[in-house]
């Protein structure tokens, strides 16, 4: 059984906002019952509450759920967080939506809990987009097997640049990182896409709220301009994830330098990385498949009615 209690969060079917008080309560939960899924940390739901319904938090038998959101599957929530979740997942699939909790949906859902789930007659769906890429911190720093090849290339063109170097975020980088990332979605053009501009909004928050949030992160300097930045947080006891990552698109080699540099100096207490999904975007997929995951997360999805 879980030390954490949720008396501070509505009864199912009713939910509410995800605030920042609410950061040591959730935080203790998942470390009672930790996880691989890139999605299921208190930094992740804070800076995404903005974006169509998620981090909507509710409490049912001593678990906790928090709504989400993907464009093709509509109300949905994350598995449960506690001692028994095949168990809520059950009543919920037992108790119609309704108005004030239209959950129809539960994402996220890995191993051992698929094969709860299968024991008592129900059928989560892999869904292959949202698996996320894990690969040993070690493989992504020496990037020594000739498998890495193009990796290798790739920096060796950007690190001839002049005057590159990699340094850790701090509060006096923080408006050079913003101003990256403002220059980074007028190419990328995010206001025409609600995704793109949700996780703009997304990070903007995570930058502006590091230290309270728990994120950390580098960027890589070109005479002394932030062209590259990467933030992540820690998943669980060997697991740091990477939610941002973001690169001047003009400078060759920007991706793999950040990606290297910030697993060489910011991740040694790790022996993973989780870099997230590719959300079926064929360019992002082979640029994750092309670094060699270690494993996969494999979610799944259930639809409950």
């Amino acid at each position: 059984m879980s030390a954490t209690t949720l008396d501070g969060f509505p009864e199912f079917p009713r939910f509410r906002k995800v605030e920042l008080r609410d950061k040591e309560t959730i935080e203790g939960l998942f470390a009672d019952f930790p996880t691989e899924v890139s999605e299921r940390t208190f930094g992740s739901l804070y800076v995404w509450r903005g974006y169509e319904g998620r981090s909507m938090l509710s409490r049912l038998e001593d678990h906790l759920l928090v709504s989400w959101h993907r464009e093709r599957s509509g109300g949905l929530v994350l598995a449960p967080v506690g001692p028994d979740p095949a168990s809520v997942i059950a009543y919920m699939a037992r108790s119609p939506g309704t108005t004030d909790s239209p959950v129809r949906t539960v994402w996220a859902i890995i191993e051992p809990l698929v094969g709860e789930l299968r024991l008592i007659g129900m059928s989560p769906a892999p869904l292959r987009d949202e698996w996320d890429y894990v690969y040993k911190v070690e493989d992504l720093v020496k990037l020594a097997d000739p498998k890495y090849r193009t990796q290798r290339k790739e920096i060796k063109k950007a690190t001839s640049l002049p005057r590159m170097e990699y340094a850790p975020i701090t509060r006096d980088r923080r408006q050079a990182c913003l101003e990256l990332e403002e220059a980074w979605c007028d190419i990328k053009h995010c206001a025409k896409d609600r995704l793109s501009n949700a996780e703009d909004a997304a990070l903007r928050e995570a930058l502006e709220n590091m230290d309270e949030l728990g994120f950390f992160g580098g960027v890589v300097l070109i005479d002394g301009k932030v062209q590259a930045l990467t933030l992540a947080e820690r998943l669980n006891s060997n697991t740091a994830v990477v939610h941002f990552e973001k690169a001047n698109p003009g400078i060759r080699g920007l991706y793999q330098v950040i990606n290297q540099r910030f697993c060489e100096h910011a991740l040694p207490g790790y022996e993973f990385v989780n870099r997230e999904q590719d959300i079926g975007e064929p360019g992002l997929r082979r640029a994750k498949e092309g670094y060699h995951p270690h494993h996969f997360v494999e979610k799944h999805l259930l639809s409950l009615w």
